[in-house]
């Protein structure tokens, strides 16, 4: 038995060090370790719980095994699972911003629908300066839909600078803004990033809307064993599903490498919210960040998270990046809106 354990212990430390810094492989040439990124949070729980049976029947030296790759997981998993005890005040007097970010999922316009939208009447209660959206009304102004109208005028009046057009992502600003065109974007990257010069108070500010392509999941993708009896049909649908995971990766490269580039080409604070439909430690992420950006949650928040909760999957897909001298105050989620993504907000002191 002792040799069986210290088996399970390789095999489980292999497993959580490849999907900690699978992020580190470009998609576009393999795609496995992306995917092993995502399921990263499970890896950890199964090596946790391993080493508390390890303890239990003193395996120590398999044990030890385990904490190594723990300890050496450490600065992938504190994104995933930060624990700050507290958050810093903000300095008497001190300009304080507010900002909030939404997959909107366009508003719940579905036909015959006219009841006033939860996520609207959030967004709104939240009173945030600064707001982007994701998954806004694509072919027409979310302005018109009959699940807006009835707070347009609030709306108006709270956001006199908002984002118009028919695309993916938006912002919401009660501070007046300019659109920043970039080489970096091209016509088809420019309706999954859209950048904005914001004349916020404490200076100007770089705010970035970023919607990362979908992965296309349906619920059926997420229940293979449920919908699919037969063998042969479980094995054609899980290669469907492998087939979105690896075509939606090797997009989200590509995406993110032109907002690295957007990025690189910007001076200043900067604030990147948005979908990335990706999670902390993905080459995507990894991209995005590079060794400039910090995670608003990382810094500020307390604990595992997620924001999409759809389908059976539960996971942190959407981020507050920043850098500059921004200081962080607070980084929360609210299960609130009647999205399939949750918001996420930060306070920030200029």
């Amino acid at each position: 038995m002792k040799y069986v354990f210290h088996l399970i212990a390789v095999i489980a430390a292999f497993a959580l060090l490849f999907s900690a810094y699978g992020g580190h492989v470009d998609p576009t040439i393999w795609s496995l370790p992306s995917l092993a990124t995502l399921v990263l949070p499970v890896v950890a729980m199964v090596a946790l719980i391993l080493l508390a049976l390890l303890a239990v029947f003193r395996q120590w030296r398999s044990a030890a095994i385990l904490v190594g790759a723990l300890l050496l997981s450490w600065p992938v998993l504190r994104q995933i699972s930060p624990f700050n005890l507290s958050n810093p005040k903000p300095a008497p007097e001190a300009t304080t911003l507010k900002v909030l970010t939404m997959n909107v999922k366009e508003f719940n316009w579905e036909k015959g629908n006219k009841r006033a939208n939860k996520s609207m009447r959030y967004i709104l209660d939240q009173d945030a300066d600064i707001v982007t959206i994701q998954e806004g009304t694509v072919y027409f102004s979310y302005e018109h839909l009959a699940t807006v109208k009835p707070m347009l005028k609030e709306l108006y009046k709270k956001y006199p600078y908002r984002k118009k057009g028919h695309f993916d992502v938006g912002i919401l600003s009660k501070y007046p803004f300019t659109e920043i065109k970039s080489s970096a974007l091209s016509d088809s990257l420019g309706y999954f990033i859209k950048a904005w010069n914001v004349e916020a108070p404490g200076g100007d500010i770089t705010v970035v809307s970023m919607h990362l392509s979908s992965l296309r999941f349906t619920g059926n993708d997420t229940r293979i064993l449920d919908s699919m009896n037969k063998p042969s049909g479980r094995k054609k649908r899980a290669k469907s599903v492998m087939h979105k995971l690896t075509g939606g990766f090797r997009s989200h490269a590509r995406q993110a490498t032109a907002l690295r580039k957007l990025l690189d080409e910007t001076t200043g604070d900067v604030l990147v919210m948005g979908d990335m439909n990706d999670t902390p430690g993905s080459f995507a992420y990894r991209t995005v960040c590079g060794d400039d950006l910090r995670d608003a949650w990382a810094g500020a928040g307390f604990g595992p998270l997620y924001t999409f909760h759809t389908n059976h999957l539960y996971v942190k897909i959407d981020h507050i990046l920043y850098r500059g001298d921004l200081k962080l105050l607070s980084c929360y989620r609210d299960k609130a809106g009647e999205s399939d993504h949750y918001p996420l907000v930060a306070v920030f002191e200029r």
